[in-house]
């Protein structure tokens, strides 16, 4: 039996739970699909996130899903969604063991970072190897706070840190042969046999969306992360994208906790406006 939903989320992270607790306020049968792996998992603590300064990400989720039992219109299943394909006027989700008929999708799925090629940074990551200046930089504000890094990030990100920190060696990747953790926090290796030594080091974190759905459903997507307009729209009708698998308005603003639960909110708020219309219609 294929089971029938207004609205389904793919992710479980801010921008899922978020859209997840908007619809459920506003009586929207809505299903989250959340296969348990969050891009944040290796950091400690979030930073910048007003109320929650300092806690574990882990705690966040907790205290979404204690909020979301709350509402019996939100079903949470702790599975991956294979594949969708189109069914009439909405959709079919594809899981291991179940197929799930929805009208409407968002799609919250996240990312994934691919991490520079530099032996030690995928074991530092998300400790004292960072992406975000806005995240992270203040707990290292005693410096020094490296760069590892060129271009235009180097440049952002360095600019960002020396209101932080008075010293902020900026590396180019192809210089530096490794990274461990030290005393100090990490150590520099460099091919020429120079040592640096850091509190921390920022890096490019090279985001890659972690499912192909929207690709399989035709929706145009770059780079920066699936297109979608100021309300989640994508160019298919009935589907939305939010948090870090969306494209931002402005690569200046920052991919943080934050933005990804305003994008969710954003996105539920329409979804739940289109539901409202639909019910409206002649007929319904």
């Amino acid at each position: 039996m294929i089971l029938q939903y207004q609205a389904a989320i793919i992710g479980g992270g801010p921008a899922g739970l978020q859209a997840a607790l908007t619809l459920g306020r506003m009586h929207v049968e809505t299903l989250v699909f959340d296969d348990v792996r969050y891009r944040n998992v290796s950091s400690s603590q979030m930073g910048n996130v007003l109320g929650w300064d300092g806690a574990a990400p882990a705690a966040l989720r907790s205290a979404a899903h204690s909020e979301l039992a709350a509402y019996p219109c939100v079903r949470i299943v702790q599975q991956r969604v294979d594949s969708v394909r189109e069914e009439g006027s909405g959709l079919v989700l594809v899981t291991s063991d179940s197929e799930w008929s929805v009208e409407r999708l968002l799609i919250a799925s996240g990312v994934e970072d691919a991490l520079l090629p530099i032996p030690g940074v995928h074991e530092l990551w998300g400790d004292v190897v960072l992406p975000c200046p806005y995240c992270h930089g203040h707990e290292f504000a005693s410096g020094p706070i490296a760069v590892i890094s060129d271009g235009s990030h180097a440049e952002h990100v360095g600019g960002l840190l020396r209101g932080l920190s008075s010293t902020v060696p900026v590396i180019a990747p192809e210089n530096v042969a490794a990274v461990t953790r030290s005393v100090a926090g990490v150590r520099i290796m460099l091919h020429d046999g120079g040592v640096t030594e850091v509190a921390c080091v920022f890096i490019p974190p090279n985001p890659i969306p972690r499912s192909t759905l929207a690709n399989d459903l035709g929706i145009r997507s770059g780079r920066d992360g699936i297109e979608v307009d100021a309300l989640g729209r994508t160019n298919r009708v009935g589907v939305w994208a939010a948090g870090d698998v969306a494209k931002r308005a402005d690569p200046r603003i920052p991919a943080a906790i934050i933005t990804a639960l305003a994008s969710g909110l954003a996105a539920a708020a329409d979804i739940a406006a289109s539901v409202a219309i639909a019910r409206d219609l002649p007929g319904s």
